[in-house]
C-alpha cells in the first residue's frame, strides 16, 4: 500500500528541541529571535522546544550503487513493511503558535491565547495566562480545557467547541 502513495504530500506538526546558537552572528541572532518567538518555553527538564510544521512527500531511496563509495544503512526487508522509501520534508517554525502581533502589542492584561486539539486538550498556551488565571502554560498543556470550566458551564463550552469544529 505504501507504493500506491509514493509522492503523496505528507504533513505533521511536532515539537522539536531548540539547540544552542551562537548569538554573535547576524543569522544566528535572527534564528535566536525566531526561536524565542516560536518557543513553547522550557519543559520540565529545562529544555526549550519549538513547534515545527513539517511538509513533504514519500520518495524511493536511491539504489545503493547510485552513489559510489557511500554506504547507506537500510533496514532488512520483511513482509510487513517497505524499507526502500523515505520522507523528504521541509520543517518550518509554526508562527501561528504564538500570539499575533495585534494581540501581543495589546495593553489588555485580561487576554491570553490558547490552541486546542479536537478533544479539547490545550496544545498551546500563551504566557499571559499567568496574569489572567494564575496558571503557567505547562500547567495547562495536554490537559482538557473543559476540566477548568465551572461544572455548570462545561456542557455549554463543549457544545460551543463542537459547533466550531463542524463549521
Amino acid at each position: 500500500s505504501m507504493r500506491l502513495n509514493m509522492g503523496a504530500r505528507r504533513g505533521f506538526i511536532c515539537r522539536m528541541r531548540v539547540g544552542n546558537v551562537n548569538p554573535e552572528t547576524m543569522v544566528a541572532g535572527h534564528l535566536n529571535r525566531l526561536k524565542q518567538r516560536n518557543s513553547l518555553g522550557p519543559s520540565r527538564d529545562g529544555t526549550n522546544y519549538a513547534v515545527v510544521h513539517c511538509t513533504g512527500y514519500i520518495k524511493n531511496w536511491p539504489p545503493t550503487d547510485m552513489f559510489p563509495g557511500v554506504h547507506m544503512e537500510r533496514p532488512v526487508d520483511d513482509d510487513m513493511h517497505v524499507s526502500h522509501c523515505c520522507l523528504v520534508a521541509i520543517g518550518r517554525l509554526q508562527v501561528t503558535s504564538t500570539a499575533s502581533n495585534d494581540m501581543t502589542n495589546s495593553n489588555n492584561q485580561s487576554e491570553f491565547i490558547t490552541r486546542h486539539a479536537m478533544d479539547g486538550k490545550f496544545t498551546f498556551v500563551d504566557q499571559r495566562v499567568m496574569n489572567v488565571l494564575g496558571y503557567t502554560p505547562t500547567d495547562l498543556l495536554g490537559k482538557i480545557c473543559y476540566d477548568f470550566c465551572h461544572a455548570e458551564d462545561q456542557m455549554n463550552v463543549k457544545d460551543s467547541f463542537d459547533q466550531v469544529l463542524k463549521q
